[in-house]
């Protein structure tokens, strides 16, 4: 229960400033942030890959830490049907995509050569992902939960993701996220 928590602690704690288009997280100890993507590789094939951002958190004024992720511009609140799918799709930016209720399955096209690659996005889980596959096919998404699901669209403002660097191949283990919420 305590891994839910932390994680619902992690996805609660984001806030959005407006007037200077930051988006910022924050937690209660300092490291780097792990999260999955969606990314296009150099053929134009959707695939997953589990990275981490090399800014680390800072000291928050009052508890805890903060880190600035991105400038971000026209954050989109989507509501999704129960039991709905997307169907073959690209994001239309480079974006954080910010699970808040519901539950998301990401799938690859089978003639994809990472075909077999699955990303389950939960809001207590792995809540915040990027989606950056703008560039070839695409990738399936279903939303199969019994109730709606609520998710937060944020493209980053020069489509760019920050400075990262790619710890697998698939999606982030429990293994990463545990070891980034026990940081």
């Amino acid at each position: 229960m305590l891994l839910t928590w932390k994680r619902l602690l992690l996805l609660a704690s984001i806030f959005f400033s407006l007037e200077t288009g930051a988006l910022s997280l924050t937690t209660s100890s300092p490291h780097l942030l792990t999260l999955s993507a969606i990314i296009s590789d150099a053929e134009g094939h959707a695939q997953i890959q589990c990275l981490q951002f090399l800014h680390p958190f800072n000291t928050y004024p009052t508890v805890g830490s903060v880190l600035h992720l991105a400038n971000v511009t026209n954050v989109t609140y989507v509501v999704l049907p129960p039991h709905s799918k997307e169907g073959l799709h690209k994001p239309p930016h480079v974006m954080f995509f910010i699970l808040l209720s519901g539950l998301a399955h990401v799938t690859l096209p089978t003639e994809n050569p990472h075909d077999g690659q699955e990303l389950w996005i939960t809001p207590d889980g792995n809540g915040l992902i990027v989606a950056a596959d703008v560039e070839g096919v695409g990738h399936f998404t279903e939303y199969p939960g019994e109730g709606e699901s609520v998710a937060l669209q944020v493209p980053f403002m020069d489509g760019k993701l920050p400075e990262h660097r790619v710890l697998n191949q698939g999606a982030c283990g429990m293994e990463e996220l545990v070891e980034q919420l026990e940081m």
